[in-house]
C-alpha cells in the first residue's frame, strides 16, 4: 500500500512533526480525534494538542527526543492525556516512529489512540471484581459464623424445651456454652473487620494442643450428636508456634465440620499432633476421619475458591483454611481413599524456627 493511502486509512491518529516540533501533516483520524481540520493544524506547534499545564514540559521532551531518537512507546508507565479543539482532554496511548533524512528533514510520526473506552471497561471490570470480593468476604463471614450460631441455637432450644426441670448445673453449662460461642462469633466478625482494614494481625505464641482442646470444647457436642467418636493423640512436649490463635482455630473447626458433614450416620475422627519427622523446627497437626473419602478427580480442587462437593456447601472453608495456613508460613495437604476416609495434615514452623 502506498504511503499516502496507508496514512489516510490508518485507524490511529497520525501526526508528523519536525525537529522544531511543528505539525507537518495529520491524517483524517487525527482530525476527527482532535476536532481540528488539517489546515488548522499545519505549521502549528504540536503542543496545541497537549493539555495546557504540561505544554512547556512537552516542548522540552520534543528536543530531548530528537537528540536521541528511537522508535518507542511514549510515556511508558504514565497516564497520558491529549487536548481537543474544544478544550476537553482525553486519555491516550502514543507511539513514536523516527524517520531520519527524509525530503523534509528528520521527522517523527506520532500514532495517537484514544483509550477512553478501554479505560472505562477496565474501571467497570475492577468495580465488578470489588463487588465479587465483597460478596466473597460476606460469604466467608456467614460461613464462619454458622458453627457458633448452630451451638447457640441448639443449647438455647434445650433450655427452652424444659425450663422448669433442667438442673441448675446443666443450665449453667448450657449458658456457659452459649456465652462462649457468642464471644467466638464476635471474634470472627472482628477478625473479618481487621481483614477489611488491612491491618497486621496480632500474633503471639500458640500452643497447638491447647488450641485443639479449645476447638473440641466449641464443636465437640455437634460431633457427638451425630455419633462421631473423637480421639486425640497429642505430643504434650510440643514447642509453641507463632501465630493468630483465632484464625488457626477457624482452620481446625472447618476440618472437623467437614468431617461431620461427611459422616452424618456416625464415624470416627482422630486428631494427632507431633514434631515433623525429618524436618527439625516443624510440627504437624493431623485430622483423619473414617468417612467416604474424596473422589480422586476432586482432590486437586478442594482448596479452590468456591469449589465444593456438598449440596449446601459454600466452597469457602478449605480455601480460607489454606490461606490462613499459608499466612503462618505452613502447608496443608489432603490425602484420601474413597471408602476409607480422608486425612488433612497441617505442618507449621515452631516458634524457635520462626525466630531463627
Amino acid at each position: 500500500m502506498p504511503y499516502e493511502e496507508y496514512f489516510k486509512a490508518a485507524s490511529e491518529g497520525l501526526i508528523v512533526v519536525d525537529r522544531q516540533g511543528r505539525i507537518l501533516e495529520a491524517n483524517p483520524q487525527a482530525e476527527q480525534l482532535f476536532g481540528y481540520t488539517q489546515e488548522e493544524l499545519l505549521g502549528q506547534p504540536v503542543e496545541l494538542l497537549v493539555p495546557t499545564q504540561i505544554r512547556e514540559l512537552h516542548h522540552q521532551h520534543v528536543g530531548d527526543y530528537f537528540s536521541a531518537p528511537r522508535t518507542r512507546v511514549m510515556g511508558r508507565g504514565l497516564s497520558l492525556a491529549a487536548r481537543r479543539k474544544d478544550g476537553s482532554e482525553f486519555p491516550v496511548e502514543i507511539s513514536l516512529t523516527y524517520a531520519r533524512g527524509t525530503a523534509r528533514g528528520d521527522l517523527v510520526v506520532a500514532a495517537v489512540t484514544d483509550i477512553s473506552e478501554r479505560l472505562a471497561l477496565e474501571h467497570e471490570a475492577r468495580r465488578a471484581e470489588t463487588i465479587t470480593s465483597l460478596g466473597t468476604l460476606a460469604a466467608g463471614i456467614a460461613h464462619d459464623l454458622n458453627n457458633p450460631l448452630q451451638v447457640i441455637r441448639s443449647r438455647s432450644e434445650l433450655l427452652l424445651e424444659s425450663p422448669g426441670t433442667t438442673p441448675a448445673s446443666e443450665m449453667n453449662e448450657d449458658l456457659d456454652a452459649i456465652h462462649r460461642q457468642a464471644e467466638r462469633a464476635g471474634q470472627i466478625v472482628e477478625g473479618f473487620l481487621e481483614l477489611s482494614r488491612q491491618r497486621e494481625k496480632v500474633v503471639a505464641p500458640v500452643n497447638i494442643n491447647e488450641l485443639i482442646n479449645a476447638v473440641l470444647l466449641l464443636i465437640g457436642d455437634q460431633l457427638r450428636k451425630v455419633d462421631i467418636d473423637v480421639q486425640t493423640n497429642l505430643d504434650r512436649n510440643l514447642p509453641p508456634i507463632v501465630g493468630h490463635a483465632i484464625a488457626l482455630e477457624r482452620v481446625l473447626i472447618n476440618l472437623l465440620s467437614n468431617a461431620r458433614d461427611a459422616m452424618p450416620q456416625g464415624g470416627a475422627v482422630l486428631i494427632t499432633s507431633g514434631l515433623l519427622d525429618g524436618r527439625p523446627g516443624w510440627l504437624h497437626l493431623t485430622v483423619a476421619d473414617t468417612g467416604p473419602g474424596i473422589p480422586a478427580d476432586s482432590l486437586d480442587k478442594v482448596f479452590n475458591l468456591l469449589y465444593t462437593t456438598k449440596v449446601s456447601g459454600s466452597g469457602l472453608g478449605l480455601w480460607l483454611s489454606q490461606r490462613i495456613v499459608n499466612e503462618h508460613q505452613g502447608r496443608i495437604e489432603v490425602h484420601s481413599n474413597p471408602g476409607k476416609g480422608t486425612t488433612f495434615k497441617i505442618t507449621l514452623p515452631t516458634q524457635d524456627s520462626s525466630e531463627s
